[in-house]
């Protein structure tokens, strides 16, 4: 499981194979061919499934659907059927924190079916208000009023993604038979979106200093919850491959997940490390990256599941996110250096390697001209808020910088139209204005380029052991260094994250050691350059 390299795909905006207008799975079979030359070993598809989209697919309608905006089932049996002929396996994204309010599930609850009610969460007003002061995540109170039956639902995000109560036996079921359904189909694997949410209280309060978060997040069930699906469905698919979305975690709680032969999850996607830009732990603010706090915290969580013999993600992308090149690096001065050193940095750690669709190739964020040019639910659902605070120019400056639109405008392909994404001249995707220079067919004609830096970075991670499978040992005389090491073998990972020079104040001599990437020009071990990764590999040695 260790030799991976995960790609995920953000189907919407990933490649239109069917002249739409919109990203589609047919899409994603023209690009495999790509995809395996990068070196991926595993697809993550955002979902799929039927869905009235308030939520980019995260609001499902129907689990064993394929959303006809993006083909059949046909097609998808097609795209694993392809990526197996490249030894590239398909993992799915499983929303089980929620449905969409169109379920036929929520529907009949909201008819009064008492089976159906039972399968959310649905509490009587209190005092007229409802049940706890907790907020959405989307902005708002976390409860919905429903007339026809005098209560509330809860809905942690959106208001059309009423929570599910897995404390339901008979819910858990029906959630088992659609995760072999999918194993029936060829699926060998699943990220389980915001999945240790799953478990909610026995009694709801209301939370006197926070959102409510304290009180939902990491329940007692959810390591139970975690082993059933492994037991029933997990366990038995060859070569599966699971990952959680775990949010508001502590690294004590997270590596219980993802611990080896515990029977649960491979890994956990942890976000501790992306939020060293949030002001009082607060994502619509604007403010540069603490570096330090996260070179503290990837050290301390780095260390922890090593200790504990759990496995990471290792990411600084996603459809979630903000571009990381935009966000930690300086794309004005060292766009190409910035982009390989975040990546080379993160992805040569010990875990499993993420990666999303154009960081590849460093694309940016969108920064956009106006607040209403803004679609995603998240960020419409927190705008009203912001401009209560703050003046309409620094709000617009909040939203470029941390909203999720940023990482959502469509793959940079080529010169063309809409980046080449679609042949469809009614594309309604963003399209970042800087494709004519960033795109995939520039940068695969230039060897110098981030996307064959990327290529080269990843051949390292795949084929020497350190990187794939050797402990991690961080420098303690230098930041934004360590050690990967398997027996006597030995790899040094130097980066600097600023756009100053920086001296390594290095105890070990450079003769050791051989330069086996380097993404500058030059290398001197008493200096490293603006935003400079270097890969050092010790000659062996017997001890």
């Amino acid at each position: 499981m260790k030799n991976e390299l995960i790609y995920e795909v953000f189907i919407p905006t990933f490649n239109d194979g069917l002249k739409t207008g919109r990203g589609n799975l047919q899409g994603v079979i023209k690009k495999l061919s790509y995809l395996k030359e990068l070196g991926v070993t595993r697809i993550w598809l955002s979902p799929f499934y039927e869905s009235p989209f308030k939520d980019s697919g995260y609001d499902v309608a129907n689990y064993c659907q394929v959303n006809s905006d993006f083909g059949s089932l046909k097609d998808l049996e097609l795209l694993i059927e392809k990526a197996k002929m490249l030894d590239i396996s398909i993992i799915t994204d499983i929303v089980f924190n929620h449905t969409s309010d169109q379920h036929k599930w929520f529907q009949k609850a909201l008819q009064g079916d008492d089976k159906y009610m039972s399968y959310y969460i649905f509490k009587d007003p209190v005092n007229g208000k409802p049940p706890t002061n907790w907020k959405s995540k989307m902005g708002g109170s976390a409860w919905e009023f429903v007339p026809k039956l005098n209560k509330y639902y809860l809905h942690l995000f959106a208001k059309e993604q009423p929570d599910l109560n897995w404390q339901n036996l008979e819910l858990r079921q029906e959630l088992i038979k659609i995760l072999n359904f999918w194993k029936d189909k060829g699926i060998k694997g699943f990220r389980l979106d915001v999945c240790n949410l799953y478990d909610k209280p026995l009694i709801f309060e209301d939370d006197q200093l926070g959102d409510g978060r304290k009180f939902y997040t990491d329940g007692p069930n959810i390591e139970k919850y975690f082993q059933l699906m492994n037991q029933e469905v997990f366990s038995k698919i060859e070569d599966c491959f699971t990952v959680g979305e775990v949010s508001s975690t502590t690294k004590e709680k997270s590596a219980k997940y993802a611990k080896d032969n515990n029977e649960q999850l491979d890994s956990v996607f942890t976000f501790l490390h992306l939020k060293v830009d949030y002001i009082n732990n607060n994502k619509w603010t604007y403010s540069n990256p603490d570096l330090q706090m996260f070179w503290d915290l990837v050290k301390e969580w780095q260390e922890y599941y090593q200790e504990h013999h759990a496995e990471l993600a290792l990411f600084m992308n996603n459809h979630d996110q903000p571009r990381a090149v935009s966000r930690f690096g300086n794309i004005e001065k060292f766009w190409k250096e910035s982009a390989t050193a975040i990546f080379g940095f993160t992805a040569l750690m010990k875990g499993i390697p993420f990666l999303y669709q154009g960081e590849e190739i460093g694309m940016s964020n969108l920064n956009l001209k106006n607040i209403n040019e803004f679609v995603d639910v998240e960020t419409i659902g927190h705008i009203p808020e912001l401009l209560e605070k703050y003046s309409a120019n620094n709000v617009l400056k909040i939203l470029n910088s941390k909203a999720r639109d940023n990482a959502r405008s469509v793959m940079q392909w080529n010169e063309n139209r809409f980046a080449g994404f679609t042949k469809n001249e009614k594309c309604s995707e963003y399209v970042n204005a800087n494709y004519l220079t960033i795109n995939v067919e520039k940068q695969n004609n230039d060897g110098n380029s981030i996307l064959n830096h990327y290529k080269k970075i990843i051949n390292l991670r795949k084929t020497l052991k350190p990187l794939y499978c050797g402990a991690i040992k961080f420098f303690e005389d230098l930041s934004y260094a360590y050690k990967r090491i398997y027996g006597n073998e030995e790899i040094w990972v130097l980066t600097n994250w600023s756009e100053n020079y920086k001296t390594t104040q290095l105890k070990e001599l450079p003769n050791q050691f051989q330069v086996i990437y380097n993404n500058t020009a030059n290398f001197d071990i008493k200096k490293l350059s603006p935003y400079q990764l270097v890969i050092l590999q010790k000659v062996t040695h017997e001890i």
